[in-house]
């Protein structure tokens, strides 16, 4: 392999983390109808650039949502709260809330891909998170046996409507909303 050919490599892969960081910031600020020629030019390189790495604006949402939810998941799964079964509960659902306040734009796409019917890769991970924490809770007496993982997501996907209805104070409207909605989860 030439030096040439490692350059464009290396080129290659700095401009689809380009993409990426400014997908993810577009994304995150305007919602998900910002447009891959916006994108690009935010990216600083050029719309063909753009589409050879991602070839439709759903490739490049799907895997910003992928690494999205592995870093909620990441957060999720603080040590701290490890002991108490109702806080490693209530701590993954504020945590997913949290971050989906701090990026409006992609939080109905976090919602609906964490909703989505066949939870696989990332999501899916997600949702086993969820589940197991959930009937560590349950078992403990502390969360509502009926409690499913379609009411973890129903909290998430209001969350997200929530927040496209605060712009400006997502922060503090999500997080009344999660609380008065975990409040209707613990077992009494």
């Amino acid at each position: 392999m030439t030096v040439a050919e490692r350059r464009l490599r290396a080129d290659a892969a700095h401009n689809r983390q380009l993409i990426l960081d400014a997908g993810r910031a577009a994304f995150a600020s305007d919602g998900i109808d910002v447009s891959m020629a916006e994108i690009a030019r935010r990216a600083g390189v050029g719309f063909a650039t753009a589409q050879r790495r991602f070839p439709t604006k759903d490739h490049l949402l799907r895997e910003i949502i992928a690494e999205e939810l592995s870093g909620i998941q990441e957060a999720a799964t603080d040590p701290a709260s490890a002991g108490d079964p109702w806080e490693a509960f209530t701590t993954s659902i504020r945590t997913c809330a949290a971050h989906q306040a701090l990026h409006p734009g992609l939080a109905g796409a976090i919602a609906e891909s964490v909703s989505a019917a066949t939870l696989t890769g990332p999501a899916g991970h997600i949702g086993s998170m969820f589940t197991s924490i959930a009937q560590q809770a349950t078992n403990a007496g502390m969360l509502r046996p009926d409690v499913t993982l379609g009411d973890v997501l129903a909290i998430l996907q209001g969350n997200a409507g929530v927040i496209a209805h605060s712009p400006g104070n997502e922060m503090p409207a999500s997080a009344r909303f999660v609380e008065l909605a975990l409040r209707g989860l613990r077992a009494n």
